[in-house]
């Protein structure tokens, strides 16, 4: 039995609100030390995915432009 792969869809949008709403409660400054630190690290992670993502579309619109 062959073993189905999924890939995982990225939602830079969703990423993007994400990163507002840690903005927003890191900004507020009414957390704990160790929660500022866990949002921190989130908000880094989905910017580098963000940022991975977007190279990858644009480097799919060059080759497509190429193409045409």
């Amino acid at each position: 039995m062959a073993e189905e792969k999924t890939e995982e869809v990225f939602d830079v949008d969703a990423a993007l609100n994400r990163m507002d709403e840690i903005n927003e409660e890191l900004a507020a400054g009414k957390l704990e030390l160790a929660k500022s630190i866990e949002l921190y690290k989130e908000g880094v992670l989905l910017a580098t995915k963000c940022k991975d993502h977007l190279t990858g579309v644009e480097q799919e619109l060059q080759e497509f432009n190429q193409e045409s």
